[in-house]
């Protein structure tokens, strides 16, 4: 039972570092985790809001420059966590 609890934390751990080069294959890793429907819509929201992939966070710093991606970047984890929490609450 403790070993399939960490193989199951590992696994949303690496969808969450996944979600950083690609966010459709980050969703798709949730599904051998065996999470329900509400576990599964907030997993996805956050894996969508938590933080932009690869190409989106090299524009970001092209675009706003490191201090203000790094607020920018802030603010998308901030409001990853709330949003979550939120659904968590009402669904």
């Amino acid at each position: 039972m403790y070993n399939k609890s960490i193989k199951c934390c590992l696994t949303a751990v690496a969808a969450l570092l996944v979600g950083f080069l690609r966010k459709d294959v980050a969703v798709g890793m949730l599904v051998p985790l065996g999470l329900g429907l509400k576990q599964l819509v907030i997993a996805s929201v956050v894996l969508a809001m938590y933080f932009p992939c690869a190409a989106t966070f090299m524009v970001l710093v092209k675009e706003l420059g490191v201090r203000d991606m790094i607020k920018s970047t802030a603010i998308m984890i901030f409001s990853a966590i709330v949003v979550g929490g939120l659904l968590n609450l009402v669904l």
